[in-house]
């Protein structure tokens, strides 16, 4: 689990079971990733056993897994009924020690529950593509993702005036290194709110998945330039390398 108050942690996102193949062939000394996030609604069978040796693989280098299984509401591609993803998330934590649902989901609590039973780590997350909820509301979904077993709630929403800027900042004002905050269709918000202490910022690394989405080793240069915490923790894993 990422340890609140703790530089922020880049998480590298792949779409396809070959990409996790992929970095698992890649030498530990050479990653610059924190957290591997495998979208496997996006995978063209939506089915954890294509990835979990790989995934397997990764998390004994000691890198860790995060499996997502993103609902089509909230900008993943899984429209089938949502009941039928809990086999997917079973199986995530025999392989993954971090999994993520949306707190919207009926199964949530489950999810969040297998992940406890096996001593992993729950992103619980509420998706925007509309609207920036007054902060009032803002606190409102993180306690709702509390509630459904998160240990790391995470809000992602669409930014377009300086009143949304002002509320997700307000956000982390009390929040910080304990929630994971993005602004979407606001590019500079990938690297100002993780500097302000968001506790995870996103880079893909074999295709976006979300608007504005820049690259991991993007996000990784620009990280060290805009946040001192994140610099000094990429030195020192430099230095370890």
């Amino acid at each position: 689990m990422v340890p609140p108050g703790s530089a922020p942690w880049l998480v590298g996102v792949v779409c396809r079971p070959e990409s996790v193949a992929a970095f698992a062939a890649t030498a530990r000394t050479s990653r610059f990733i924190d957290l591997l996030e495998v979208r496997v609604d996006l995978f063209d069978t939506p089915d954890v056993a294509a990835c979990a040796e790989a995934c397997a693989r990764v998390e004994a280098t000691g890198t860790p897994v995060l499996v997502t299984v993103r609902l089509a509401a909230e900008g993943g591609r899984w429209t089938r009924p949502d009941a039928e993803r809990l086999p997917l998330y079973r199986a995530a934590v025999a392989c993954a020690s971090w999994v993520d649902v949306e707190a919207a989901s009926v199964i949530a609590r489950d999810v969040t529950a297998l992940a406890r039973a096996a001593g992993r780590t729950s992103v619980v997350s509420h998706h925007d593509f509309a609207r920036t909820p007054p902060l009032p509301e803002l606190e409102r979904l993180v306690a709702a993702c509390e509630a459904a077993g998160a240990d790391v709630p995470k809000l992602a929403t669409r930014v377009a005036t300086d009143a949304d800027r002002d509320a997700l900042f307000a956000l982390l004002a009390t929040r910080a290194g304990r929630v994971c905050v993005i602004g979407m269709g606001a590019p500079e918000l990938r690297l100002e709110l993780p500097a302000r202490g968001s506790r995870l910022a996103y880079g893909y690394i074999d295709a976006a998945t979300a608007p504005g989405q820049l690259s991991a080793a993007e996000m990784d240069a620009r990280l060290a330039a805009a946040s001192p915490a994140y610099a000094a923790k990429r030195a020192a894993r430099l230095t370890r390398a």
